[in-house]
Protein backbone atom coordinates (compact mmCIF):
# COMPACT_ATOMS: atom_id res chain seq x y z
CA UNK A 1 0.00 0.00 0.00
CA UNK A 2 2.68 2.50 0.93
CA UNK A 3 4.62 1.59 -1.97
CA UNK A 4 1.48 2.13 -4.67
CA UNK A 5 1.29 5.53 -2.79
CA UNK A 6 4.57 6.57 -3.58
CA UNK A 7 6.07 4.53 -6.16
CA UNK A 8 9.51 4.91 -4.61
CA UNK A 9 11.42 2.85 -2.34
CA UNK A 10 9.52 2.37 1.08
CA UNK A 11 11.40 3.20 4.36
CA UNK A 12 11.66 0.69 7.55
CA UNK A 13 10.40 3.47 9.71
CA UNK A 14 7.63 3.77 7.29
CA UNK A 15 6.42 0.10 7.87
CA UNK A 16 6.95 0.74 11.50
CA UNK A 17 4.66 4.05 11.45
CA UNK A 18 2.10 2.05 9.27
CA UNK A 19 1.80 -1.17 10.98
CA UNK A 20 2.42 0.18 14.52
CA UNK A 21 5.27 -1.89 15.25
CA UNK A 22 9.13 -0.77 16.25
CA UNK A 23 11.49 -0.22 13.50
CA UNK A 24 13.68 -2.63 14.45
CA UNK A 25 11.35 -5.33 14.23
CA UNK A 26 10.63 -4.33 10.98
CA UNK A 27 14.65 -4.58 9.90
CA UNK A 28 14.55 -8.35 11.34
CA UNK A 29 11.47 -9.29 9.19
CA UNK A 30 12.62 -7.55 6.06
CA UNK A 31 15.65 -10.47 5.31
CA UNK A 32 13.21 -12.93 5.81
CA UNK A 33 10.66 -11.85 3.12
CA UNK A 34 13.29 -11.00 0.77
CA UNK A 35 14.53 -14.40 0.88
CA UNK A 36 10.82 -15.20 0.23
CA UNK A 37 10.98 -13.75 -2.98
CA UNK A 38 8.73 -11.01 -1.45
CA UNK A 39 10.84 -7.90 -1.48
CA UNK A 40 13.64 -6.32 -3.17
CA UNK A 41 15.63 -4.01 -0.76
CA UNK A 42 18.03 -1.66 -2.16
CA UNK A 43 21.16 -0.49 0.65
CA UNK A 44 22.07 2.60 1.67
CA UNK A 45 20.24 6.06 2.94
CA UNK A 46 18.59 6.50 -0.36
CA UNK A 47 17.54 3.02 -0.22
CA UNK A 48 14.21 0.74 1.04
CA UNK A 49 12.26 -1.92 0.18
CA UNK A 50 9.48 -1.99 -2.91
CA UNK A 51 7.36 -5.47 -3.40
CA UNK A 52 7.94 -8.30 -5.71
CA UNK A 53 5.68 -9.57 -8.75
CA UNK A 54 5.55 -12.73 -6.78
CA UNK A 55 4.58 -10.70 -3.81
CA UNK A 56 1.54 -9.11 -5.41
CA UNK A 57 0.31 -12.99 -6.99
CA UNK A 58 0.51 -14.32 -3.37
CA UNK A 59 -1.74 -11.83 -2.00
CA UNK A 60 -4.02 -11.83 -4.80
CA UNK A 61 -3.66 -7.97 -5.63
CA UNK A 62 -5.29 -7.43 -9.24
CA UNK A 63 -3.37 -7.01 -11.94
CA UNK A 64 -5.02 -3.54 -12.65
CA UNK A 65 -3.81 -2.47 -9.43
CA UNK A 66 -0.32 -3.93 -9.45
CA UNK A 67 2.87 -1.15 -10.05
CA UNK A 68 5.34 -3.19 -12.02
CA UNK A 69 9.07 -2.01 -12.36
CA UNK A 70 10.00 -2.23 -16.29
CA UNK A 71 13.34 -3.06 -16.23
CA UNK A 72 16.99 -1.50 -17.82
CA UNK A 73 19.48 -3.27 -20.01
CA UNK A 74 22.77 -2.15 -21.38
CA UNK A 75 23.77 -2.56 -24.94
CA UNK A 76 25.44 -5.69 -24.23
CA UNK A 77 22.40 -7.08 -23.07
CA UNK A 78 23.42 -6.88 -19.63
CA UNK A 79 20.70 -6.36 -16.27
CA UNK A 80 21.74 -2.29 -15.45
CA UNK A 81 20.48 -3.04 -11.83
CA UNK A 82 17.66 -0.46 -12.20
CA UNK A 83 14.43 -0.71 -12.67
CA UNK A 84 11.79 2.03 -14.21
CA UNK A 85 8.62 2.87 -12.05
CA UNK A 86 7.86 5.75 -14.70
CA UNK A 87 8.35 7.26 -17.84
CA UNK A 88 7.87 10.88 -19.12
CA UNK A 89 8.39 12.27 -22.17
CA UNK A 90 9.36 15.55 -23.04
CA UNK A 91 10.84 17.81 -25.92
CA UNK A 92 7.86 15.65 -27.85
CA UNK A 93 7.73 19.05 -29.90
CA UNK A 94 11.13 18.94 -31.36
CA UNK A 95 11.84 17.96 -34.69
CA UNK A 96 15.40 17.17 -33.80
CA UNK A 97 15.35 15.15 -30.75
CA UNK A 98 13.16 13.73 -27.79
CA UNK A 99 13.86 12.91 -24.43
CA UNK A 100 12.29 11.12 -21.55
CA UNK A 101 12.64 11.43 -17.95
CA UNK A 102 13.07 8.04 -16.06
CA UNK A 103 11.93 7.32 -12.77
CA UNK A 104 13.62 4.49 -11.13
CA UNK A 105 14.75 2.30 -8.04
CA UNK A 106 18.39 1.53 -7.56
CA UNK A 107 21.76 2.97 -7.62
CA UNK A 108 21.61 5.30 -10.56
CA UNK A 109 25.48 6.05 -9.72
CA UNK A 110 26.76 3.06 -11.39
CA UNK A 111 25.22 4.27 -15.08
CA UNK A 112 27.87 6.75 -17.03
CA UNK A 113 26.69 10.40 -18.73
CA UNK A 114 27.04 9.13 -22.52
CA UNK A 115 25.99 5.51 -21.52
CA UNK A 116 23.19 3.84 -24.06
CA UNK A 117 20.59 2.15 -22.44
CA UNK A 118 17.53 0.18 -23.55
CA UNK A 119 14.43 0.33 -21.38
CA UNK A 120 11.22 -1.90 -21.60
CA UNK A 121 9.44 -3.86 -22.44
CA UNK A 122 6.59 -2.14 -20.87
CA UNK A 123 4.39 -4.29 -19.49
CA UNK A 124 0.91 -3.07 -21.38
CA UNK A 125 2.36 -1.24 -24.13
CA UNK A 126 4.70 -3.32 -25.18
CA UNK A 127 7.39 -0.11 -25.42
CA UNK A 128 10.74 -0.54 -25.82
CA UNK A 129 12.87 2.60 -25.55
CA UNK A 130 16.68 2.71 -26.87
CA UNK A 131 18.29 5.73 -25.46
CA UNK A 132 21.57 8.08 -24.53
CA UNK A 133 22.00 9.19 -20.66
CA UNK A 134 21.77 13.05 -20.47
CA UNK A 135 21.38 13.42 -17.35
CA UNK A 136 20.77 11.37 -14.30
CA UNK A 137 19.86 12.57 -10.43
CA UNK A 138 20.67 10.23 -7.81
CA UNK A 139 18.76 11.89 -5.00
CA UNK A 140 15.71 11.63 -6.68
CA UNK A 141 15.95 8.72 -8.60
CA UNK A 142 15.61 10.22 -12.45
CA UNK A 143 17.34 9.25 -15.44
CA UNK A 144 17.65 11.79 -18.67
CA UNK A 145 17.24 10.00 -21.61
CA UNK A 146 17.68 11.28 -25.33
CA UNK A 147 15.89 8.70 -27.37
CA UNK A 148 17.68 6.63 -30.27
CA UNK A 149 14.71 4.74 -30.94
CA UNK A 150 11.20 3.84 -29.66
CA UNK A 151 9.56 0.60 -30.87
CA UNK A 152 6.16 -0.78 -29.86
CA UNK A 153 4.04 -3.91 -30.91
CA UNK A 154 0.78 -3.78 -30.18
CA UNK A 155 -1.04 -6.74 -28.97
CA UNK A 156 -3.48 -7.79 -31.46
CA UNK A 157 -4.64 -11.52 -32.29
CA UNK A 158 -3.36 -13.34 -35.49
CA UNK A 159 -6.71 -13.86 -36.36
CA UNK A 160 -7.38 -10.19 -36.74
CA UNK A 161 -4.83 -9.35 -39.21
CA UNK A 162 -4.60 -13.00 -41.12
CA UNK A 163 -5.96 -13.55 -45.00
CA UNK A 164 -8.83 -15.75 -44.91
CA UNK A 165 -9.33 -15.98 -48.56
CA UNK A 166 -6.38 -19.33 -48.31
CA UNK A 167 -5.03 -20.08 -51.99
CA UNK A 168 -3.63 -23.66 -51.44
CA UNK A 169 -2.12 -26.17 -53.95
CA UNK A 170 -3.10 -29.90 -53.91
CA UNK A 171 -0.30 -32.77 -53.42
CA UNK A 172 -1.22 -34.53 -56.58
CA UNK A 173 -0.76 -31.55 -59.80
CA UNK A 174 2.61 -30.98 -61.57
CA UNK A 175 4.57 -28.49 -60.27
CA UNK A 176 4.04 -26.75 -63.79
CA UNK A 177 0.62 -26.33 -62.62
CA UNK A 178 1.65 -24.96 -59.11
CA UNK A 179 3.58 -22.55 -60.81
CA UNK A 180 0.59 -21.66 -62.46
CA UNK A 181 -1.21 -20.74 -59.74
CA UNK A 182 1.32 -19.07 -57.81
CA UNK A 183 1.91 -16.73 -61.19
CA UNK A 184 -1.99 -16.07 -61.38
CA UNK A 185 -2.68 -15.41 -57.73
CA UNK A 186 0.52 -13.39 -57.58
CA UNK A 187 1.78 -14.87 -54.03
CA UNK A 188 5.49 -16.58 -53.64
CA UNK A 189 4.08 -19.66 -52.20
CA UNK A 190 0.91 -21.86 -51.15
CA UNK A 191 -0.04 -24.40 -48.70
CA UNK A 192 -0.04 -27.68 -50.12
CA UNK A 193 -3.08 -29.35 -48.53
CA UNK A 194 -4.63 -32.85 -49.19
CA UNK A 195 -8.28 -32.45 -48.00
CA UNK A 196 -8.41 -30.44 -44.86
CA UNK A 197 -5.04 -31.50 -43.90
CA UNK A 198 -1.80 -29.63 -44.44
CA UNK A 199 1.36 -31.84 -46.09
CA UNK A 200 3.44 -28.99 -47.08
CA UNK A 201 4.78 -25.91 -48.90
CA UNK A 202 5.35 -24.91 -52.02
CA UNK A 203 7.64 -22.04 -52.57
CA UNK A 204 8.80 -20.19 -55.81
CA UNK A 205 12.07 -21.31 -54.70
CA UNK A 206 10.85 -24.84 -55.23
CA UNK A 207 9.39 -24.09 -58.65
CA UNK A 208 13.04 -22.51 -59.79
CA UNK A 209 14.73 -25.57 -58.30
CA UNK A 210 12.10 -28.06 -60.41
CA UNK A 211 12.78 -26.05 -63.38
CA UNK A 212 16.75 -25.57 -63.28
CA UNK A 213 16.30 -29.24 -63.37
CA UNK A 214 14.23 -29.83 -65.39
CA UNK A 215 11.72 -31.37 -63.19
CA UNK A 216 8.21 -29.50 -63.38
CA UNK A 217 6.40 -32.70 -64.43
CA UNK A 218 7.23 -33.48 -60.62
CA UNK A 219 4.14 -33.86 -58.63
CA UNK A 220 3.89 -31.29 -55.84
CA UNK A 221 4.29 -33.81 -52.82
CA UNK A 222 7.42 -34.88 -54.30
CA UNK A 223 8.82 -31.12 -54.91
CA UNK A 224 8.04 -29.45 -51.34
CA UNK A 225 11.09 -28.93 -49.41
CA UNK A 226 9.75 -26.84 -46.77
CA UNK A 227 8.14 -28.07 -43.78
CA UNK A 228 5.29 -25.54 -43.10
CA UNK A 229 5.62 -23.55 -40.01
CA UNK A 230 2.09 -22.61 -38.37
CA UNK A 231 0.66 -20.38 -35.75
CA UNK A 232 -2.46 -20.50 -33.95
CA UNK A 233 -5.43 -18.06 -34.83
CA UNK A 234 -5.70 -16.65 -31.53
CA UNK A 235 -1.56 -16.69 -30.82
CA UNK A 236 -0.48 -13.04 -30.33
CA UNK A 237 1.40 -11.43 -33.70
CA UNK A 238 4.07 -10.75 -31.64
CA UNK A 239 4.76 -14.69 -31.51
CA UNK A 240 3.87 -14.30 -35.31
CA UNK A 241 6.90 -12.22 -35.77
CA UNK A 242 9.32 -14.45 -33.47
CA UNK A 243 8.00 -17.65 -36.03
CA UNK A 244 8.95 -15.47 -38.96
CA UNK A 245 12.13 -14.25 -37.78
CA UNK A 246 13.46 -18.32 -36.43
CA UNK A 247 12.11 -19.71 -39.44
CA UNK A 248 13.36 -17.13 -41.94
CA UNK A 249 10.17 -17.21 -43.56
CA UNK A 250 7.89 -14.79 -44.89
CA UNK A 251 4.47 -16.22 -44.11
CA UNK A 252 2.56 -18.38 -42.01
CA UNK A 253 0.01 -20.85 -42.26
CA UNK A 254 -2.93 -20.37 -39.83
CA UNK A 255 -4.83 -23.01 -38.49
CA UNK A 256 -7.71 -23.35 -36.03
CA UNK A 257 -7.46 -25.23 -32.80
CA UNK A 258 -7.95 -28.67 -34.58
CA UNK A 259 -5.14 -27.94 -36.30
CA UNK A 260 -6.72 -27.14 -39.70
CA UNK A 261 -5.72 -24.56 -41.76
CA UNK A 262 -8.01 -21.57 -41.96
CA UNK A 263 -5.48 -18.58 -43.16
CA UNK A 264 -2.45 -17.15 -43.58
CA UNK A 265 -0.47 -14.33 -42.29
CA UNK A 266 2.53 -12.45 -44.09
CA UNK A 267 5.33 -9.77 -43.15
CA UNK A 268 3.27 -7.50 -45.20
CA UNK A 269 -0.01 -8.09 -42.96
CA UNK A 270 2.43 -7.41 -39.95
CA UNK A 271 3.99 -4.28 -41.33
CA UNK A 272 0.37 -2.97 -42.80
CA UNK A 273 -0.72 -3.39 -38.82
CA UNK A 274 2.72 -1.30 -37.75
CA UNK A 275 1.52 1.51 -40.01
CA UNK A 276 -1.54 1.96 -39.61
CA UNK A 277 -1.60 4.64 -37.04
CA UNK A 278 0.68 6.27 -39.54
CA UNK A 279 -2.10 6.14 -42.27
CA UNK A 280 -4.40 7.20 -39.84
CA UNK A 281 -2.54 10.58 -38.58
CA UNK A 282 -1.67 11.14 -42.70
CA UNK A 283 -5.56 10.82 -43.40
CA UNK A 284 -6.46 13.45 -41.07
CA UNK A 285 -3.80 15.83 -41.55
CA UNK A 286 -4.75 15.90 -45.44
Amino acid sequence: ELYEKKKSLVKSKDIALKTGRDEGTIRNIMPVLRALGLVEAVPGPKGGYMPTSKAYESFSIPKQFRTLTVPIYSRSGENAGVTVTDILFKSVYSPDFCQVLLKVVGDVSKLDIGEELVVGPTPSGRMVIEGKIVGRDEIHGEILLEVINIVSIPKERVRNLMSKRLVSVPPNISVKEAAGILYREFIRAAPVIDGTSLVGMITGSDVARCASEDKLHQMVSEATSRRPVTIGMDEDILEAMNKMRRSSIGRLVVVDDQNRPVGIITRTDLLSRMLKPFEMVETVQK
